[in-house]
């Protein structure tokens, strides 16, 4: 397909990705669409209709005719199109059919913005019409299509429906189940082709599955290059559930006046049910000896995953009963064929998780943990289907299989660290063509799999694939989709003329990474993750004071608390489900035991939150300025205001704080942690005073700030506890609760710029918080 593209082109209305802008803009539309910029036409906007119906364009404040296709007066037996336009429906329809149309609006209480919705069936001119309504910017779209003198009961479609489902719903594997939905529509609809088409990563197509009628030309196996169905005509397919071209012979019925009166600009038919298409589509299905169509989405996780195409050699229009079983057939088939797809992965899928768990054992054996990857007889090379695997971690390289050199893989780990995207993973079939120096050794990996383990380090999991021998079969040759053509002196676009075999032979890919596959190496590069920051744990248990220093093991913190996160809200997620949903059957003992889950999943949750802001404070560089901190002092006051209110605070400022060079950000979290802190341990009833101030600059120009406050104070033995991280001295709900990361947190900051955090206090006696910072400049003024 080439698309359904816009015909009309509007000098004066101005759109830009659908919105009206400036007269000075260019719209790409059918009559100045070339091979530089079809992929950026409006195909929206095509200012006309097909003849099997006809357009009323409406104001919903009054249902005012503001538009109308040309057809009107023939078709619908109305007065001149002109003498329509600003009038009430009434004039264009009738009373009667006025009136009914009134009262099904003020009734439907339905969503005219997802598409047309189907309204009555009315008579006009002699004729039975089915009238379909649907807003856009700028008023209402009424088409009223012709009804065909073939129809069908309802309970007739609905039990041809529910057979075809399930004998759908019984097929084993992803081919029967396309070959079986291609026959069964063919059956359903009448047309003599029907073809399931799958959308490759580069745009083009295959025709995976395929139901014909005797003499007619078979594509199945066949590749479209991606200028067959460039963006915007993949745009307008996912909008829709089905798309129906009756005649590709057809005339086109212009629209009046071509600017909507309402936005002064051309009339966006993206749902509309009428909308004209392109010269060069209907041009597109005649080449392929097509004169009917009909063309269904199949959808999955919201994106487009290919089309279900009808084709028929004949003009074929297909009423409006048979079509919406045909649109509940699409969503049906979307459905099942992501039950479908997944099943046919699910054996690999489990044998990828037993190998990645007999991985993890293996590591948690081993002294040096990764040794358990590259040792094992189910090593990295046996995770997934691939040739060759290499592991690089701590400035070691362990390679396995057939793999490219040891310097081509240093450099290759090179060249994925300087493009790094902030994805941990990165896979592609084809490495030489963004990778140069590949060709090298495409030989053994034409594709790679990589993952990285820890952000800014150029620690790696990576698989290799070699090249493999590809013949392509296209239909036509790819390299020459379409050509130009003049048409009464223009230059006119058109579709290219043979669908006949092209063979291709394609060099420099391996076979694809399938979807299971980039999961599987996301699922290793966690589990990795989990294992060494249970060693990092275990490290910590014995030296705490060590992770102030080790860099690395914040970067895995980091890493394993941001992905602990998606399971620990899953939990919560299914126990709240469980508690909404299933809490009669449940009992009250069992709904405690659920709130208690659903509590520790919050606190949990809580808990990780603050060891990823702990982590991130000891990852990110400081941006050193000269900052006032009198300012700095302002904002993080500004920041406690409520509680400050709340508490009946009184803040002491004795002098100006000066301004020194540091990292503006981390020294206001100081202060809000320092205050905070003062403010949950004040007295019990005695009014709460913070003092915060500074000492002269001492003979090195580093300034002495505090916080003092007059609360419960602390006793001598615990000054250095209160800085363990999640260490509280009170019960994890007293003066407010917390998790106790708030003053590690702010010695943490305190310490990376050079300074110093350390307390004076006494039971009962309040305490002040003292801290230094010293970056390397030393004070600005």
């Amino acid at each position: 397909w080439a698309g359904e593209r816009g015909r009309t082109k509007y000098p004066e209305a101005i759109v830009n990705s659908g919105t009206l802008t400036t007269k000075n803009a260019v719209m790409i539309t059918a009559n100045n669409v070339d091979l530089n910029n079809c992929d950026r036409e409006q195909v929206q906007f095509s200012g006309a209709v097909q003849p099997h119906g006809a357009m009323l364009v409406l104001a919903e404040t009054d249902l005012r005719v503001l538009q109308a296709s040309a057809n009107c007066a023939t078709l619908l037996g109305t007065p001149a199109v002109d003498s329509l336009l600003g009038q009430p429906i009434e004039h264009a329809l009738g009373k009667d059919v006025a009136r009914d149309i009134r009262d099904h609006l003020a009734r439907a209480g339905t969503d005219l913005d997802s598409g047309p919705v189907h309204l009555m069936r009315a008579t006009l001119a002699g004729s039975v019409f089915d009238t379909f309504i649907h807003r856009v910017e700028g008023g209402l779209i009424l088409e009223l299509e012709i009804v065909g003198s073939e129809t069908a009961p309802l309970l007739d479609l609905f039990s041809q429906l529910h057979a075809t489902i399930g004998r759908l719903q019984a097929t084993r594997g992803l081919q029967a189940f396309f070959d079986l939905a291609c026959e069964q529509l063919r059956w359903f609809t009448g047309y003599d082709r029907v073809m399931a088409y799958k959308f490759m990563d580069d745009g083009s197509g295959n025709i995976v599955a395929e139901s014909v009628a005797d003499g007619v030309q078979s594509y199945f196996g066949l590749h479209f290059p991606a200028s067959d169905i460039p963006v915007p005509a993949r745009r307008m397919f996912a909008l829709s559930w089905l798309r129906h071209l009756p005649n590709a012979d057809y005339e086109p019925v212009p629209i009046v006046p071509a600017l909507n009166p309402a936005t002064n600009g051309p009339l966006d038919q993206s749902r509309g049910l009428l909308r004209s298409v392109s010269t060069m589509y209907s041009d597109y299905l005649k080449n392929m000896g097509t004169r009917g169509s009909m063309v269904m989405p199949l959808m999955k996780e919201g994106a487009l995953w290919g089309l279900i195409a009808c084709n028929h050699s004949v003009p074929l229009h297909v009423p409006h009963e048979r079509r919406m079983a045909a649109e509940f057939l699409a969503h049906m088939l979307s459905l099942l064929m992501a039950a479908k797809e997944d099943a046919e992965t699910y054996d690999y899928r489990l044998r990828i998780g037993a190998t990645i768990d007999h991985l993890v054992r293996s590591m948690a054996a081993e002294p040096v943990f990764h040794h358990g990857l590259i040792k094992s007889e189910q090593n990295l090379l046996r995770c997934l289907n691939t040739t060759g695997a290499a592991l690089a971690i701590k400035g070691e390289l362990f390679l396995m299989g057939r793999t490219p050199g040891e310097v081509h893989v240093k450099n290759l780990i090179g060249w994925l660290g300087a493009r790094d995207d902030g994805q941990a993973v990165f896979g592609t079939d084809r490495l030489s063509s963004l990778y140069a120096d590949a060709s090298a050794f495409q030989d053994t990996a034409a594709g790679v799999l990589a993952v990285r383990l820890i952000p800014h380090r150029p620690d790696y999991v990576m698989w290799f694939r070699p090249e493999i021998g590809q013949i392509v079969h296209w239909a036509g040759n790819p390299d020459k989709p379409m050509e130009s053509t003049e048409v009464n002196g223009e230059i006119r676009l058109s579709p290219r003329g043979s669908f006949a075999l092209w063979k291709q032979s394609v060099q420099g890919r391996s076979d694809p990474w399938t979807n299971v596959e980039i999961q599987g190496a996301a699922d290793l590069r966690r589990a990795i993750v989990e294992v060494i920051l249970q060693q990092a744990e275990a490290l910590d248990q014995a030296n705490r004071e060590l992770s102030r220093s080790n860099v690395e093991l914040d970067s895995f913190a980091y890493a394993a608390s941001h992905d602990l996160r998606e399971p620990l809200r899953g939990i919560n997620n299914y126990a709240s489900f469980l508690l909404r949903g299933h809490a009669e059957q449940l009992g009250e003992e069992g709904r405690a035991k659920l709130d208690t889950i659903v509590r520790l999943t919050k606190r949990m949750d809580e808990l990780i939150e603050s060891l990823l802001h702990y982590s991130r404070i000891g990852r990110l560089d400081l941006s050193v300025v000269a900052a006032d901190l009198d300012i700095v002092l302002d904002e993080a006051l500004m920041t406690l205001a409520a509680r400050i209110t709340d508490a009946n605070a009184e803040i002491v400022r004795p002098r100006r704080l000066p301004t020194i060079n540091c990292d503006r950000i981390r020294v206001r979290e100081v202060f809000v942690n320092l205050v905070s802190n003062a403010l949950k341990y004040s007295k019990g009833t005695d009014r709460c005073r913070i003092e915060i101030g500074s000492t002269e600059a001492d003979v090195t120009g580093t300034p002495v700030f505090y916080v003092r406050d007059n609360g419960i104070g602390i006793a001598a033995a615990q000054h250095e506890r209160i800085f363990d991280i999640f260490r509280r001295l009170h019960g994890r709900d007293a003066y407010g609760g917390g998790s106790g990361v708030g003053l590690t947190i702010a010695r943490r900051a305190a310490e990376r710029h050079g300074g110093r955090l350390w307390l004076d206090s006494a039971l009962g006696q309040g305490s002040t918080f003292y801290f230094t910072l010293a970056p390397e400049a030393g004070p600005a003024i």
